[in-house]
């Protein structure tokens, strides 16, 4: 009776938690799209915070590893706010730490599809990033290498899921799927804000991609516990 008194209060915590995420979420969107820079400063910094404190009330089993993985998501979301190039180049570095992160746990945590699946999943994402680089390497001159460099991680989770969609399309596999997709083209959407002027409608639609895949993302997050609660729970089954 306790523990389900104390699992419905941690439910309800992370619902309240849920739902301010969401709310600032659209107010950053908006302010994004209007160019308010004190709305960006005082919502921005807040998302990744609300998202983990959601993470963390609703896991069974908190994973650090994905905890550490959204701090330096949200450092490379604060560095993004400032649009001195110096400071978007460190924003990235932290990205590709996030990725490396990201990467880390899901390897170790789900199969790694065949070679023939992979190979075929990489190439529509490495023809995309290619030509986004192509049309944004005047403005970006040789910072292109540290863009190219993140993206060969966003290639690899892009192939990855998709991989393990066309072996096993299951709901989990399209979570993770649909959460990595709508990651890759918040980045190239980030991209391509260096070779438009008017980006604010280009910077408001990536902070919409990135929320949906971060909460999605984090969805997948659940999944991997139950899968992974239902193998303990088969074991036990067996040695019994």
């Amino acid at each position: 009776m306790y523990s389900k008194s104390v699992n419905w209060k941690r439910n309800k915590q992370a619902t309240v938690l849920l739902f301010l995420f969401f709310i600032c979420a659209g107010l950053e969107i908006i302010a994004e799209y209007f160019e308010n820079n004190k709305a960006i400063w005082l919502t921005k910094p807040l998302l990744i915070p609300l998202l983990t404190a959601y993470y963390i009330k609703r896991s069974k089993k908190t994973n650090w590893l994905f905890v550490f993985a959204l701090f330096f998501g949200w450092i490379a979301n604060v560095l993004f706010i400032n649009t001195r190039i110096e400071s978007i180049l460190f924003g990235v570095l932290f990205f590709i730490s996030y990725r490396i992160v990201i990467i880390y746990i899901i390897v170790r945590k789900v199969k790694m599809p065949n070679l023939i699946p992979l190979i075929l999943a990489i190439i529509p994402f490495v023809f995309i990033y290619a030509s986004v680089t192509i049309f944004t390497y005047s403005t970006l001159k040789d910072s292109v290498y540290l863009f190219l460099a993140q993206g060969i991680f966003t290639i690899f989770l892009g192939a990855f899921s998709l991989g393990n969609y066309i072996l096993v399309p299951s709901k989990q596999n399209s979570i993770f799927l649909i959460s990595t997709l709508l990651m890759t083209f918040c980045q190239f959407l980030f991209l391509l804000k260096f070779y438009y002027e008017n980006d604010s409608i280009l910077q408001a639609l990536a902070m919409v991609l990135f929320v949906l895949g971060q909460f999605l993302l984090t969805q997948y997050m659940f999944h991997l516990e139950k899968h992974k609660s239902k193998i303990h729970l088969i074991k036990n089954l067996i040695e019994v």
